[in-house]
């Protein structure tokens, strides 16, 4: 049961690194903070809440 948990968790973390890749890697190579918030534009709407960096 535990090993089929930790799959499953596992499975979880990679599927959301695949699908959002674009988005992490903007922001990775994001120069400015201007052009790290159009990085959010790559996101689900109903994630951009979520993820908002302004203050």
């Amino acid at each position: 049961m535990t090993g089929g948990i930790a799959l499953l968790i596992v499975v979880a973390t990679y599927s959301v690194q695949l699908i959002y890749s674009d988005y992490y890697t903007c922001v990775d190579d994001a120069l400015t903070s201007t052009s790290r918030e159009q990085c959010e534009q790559k996101l689900p709407e109903q994630l951009r809440p979520l993820l908002d960096t302004d203050d």
